[in-house]
């Protein structure tokens, strides 16, 4: 997918930031996460987030308890991914699990919910306290705090995250059920719930969250998934991973459409394998 003229300008900035940042000496790096621009903080606190350290450790902690929002965003995001021993860490999971249910500014929790998964990530040990955070999270009113649960959920495989999962592929925001589906599909869960909330996202104006249901469905083998895959692949611009799910989905109806894709594009790996494979289907019928 190309990439939007807005996009590359704002890896552009992000990349001058941290060039910016990421010589400068401890002192300056900490005066940084006070300037009035944000995204210049957030690459500040990126490298302290690196060079680690007690220091940055405690002010980061304290920072969390700020008075300024911003502060305790930046606080929450250190705290995420920064080498701790295991008193450091203890007290930093409570910090964070706090924030998360408790802070007044959605994006606080929802830096909160997303370090606390970065945490567990690092120690599975926590992952029981994921799921209870998790528990209450889902219902939030802020969409950034549900749709950081779901991109934490999804570092986890995990069964016992099913339920909240299936919450958040209830959602009324897309992206949110986006991530849902993604954390659904890359842990490789299969109920007969999450397979009807997949058919019921095949009708989602958001493509991110069609693709995703439809790759789900076809690695599941339901064949209702069929006609949406059709669609998707009589399309001017076809996905290879829409043409693989024709091979997981082992549908043959799907033949035709390959071959006409084979006739418009000429012959590429993905589509010569499910070709292949549903030919081989076919020979059996």
């Amino acid at each position: 997918m190309a990439i939007s003229v807005y996009s590359k300008k704002k890896e552009d900035i992000e990349f001058q930031y941290w060039e910016r940042c990421r010589n400068l000496p401890e002192e300056k790096l900490i005066a940084l996460l006070g300037h009035n621009n944000f995204k210049l903080s957030l690459e500040a606190a990126k490298v302290l987030q690196l060079k680690g350290g007690s220091k940055v450790i405690k002010l980061a902690q304290m920072d969390c308890f700020s008075n300024s929002y911003k502060r305790r965003v930046l606080a929450a995001f250190i705290l995420g991914q920064i080498n701790l021993n295991s008193n450091e860490e203890k007290v930093s999971l409570d910090i964070l699990y706090n924030l998360a249910l408790t802070d007044k500014s959605a994006i606080v929790r929802s830096y909160a919910v997303s370090s606390f998964g970065h945490r567990c990530n690092r120690a599975k040990k926590y992952l029981d306290s994921l799921l209870a955070l998790a528990k209450y999270t889902v219902l939030d009113k802020s969409v950034n705090v549900r749709e950081s649960t779901a991109i934490a959920l999804a570092m986890f495989d995990n069964k016992a995250s099913i339920p909240l999962l299936i919450k958040l592929l209830k959602d009324t925001n897309s992206d949110v059920k986006d991530w849902a589906a993604f954390a659904v599909n890359a842990n490789g869960y299969d109920t007969p719930e999450i397979r009807n909330c997949f058919v019921s996202l095949l009708n989602e104006n958001n493509f991110e969250v069609r693709y995703e249901a439809i790759i789900g469905l076809s690695k599941m083998k339901d064949k209702r998934v069929t006609q949406a895959l059709i669609k998707e692949l009589s399309k001017d611009i076809i996905y290879d991973e829409m043409v693989q799910a024709a091979a997981y989905l082992g549908n043959v109806a799907l033949l035709p459409v390959l071959y006409e894709i084979e006739k418009k594009w000429g012959s590429f790996n993905e589509l010569n394998t499910s070709i292949k494979i549903l030919e081989h289907l076919k020979s059996k019928l």
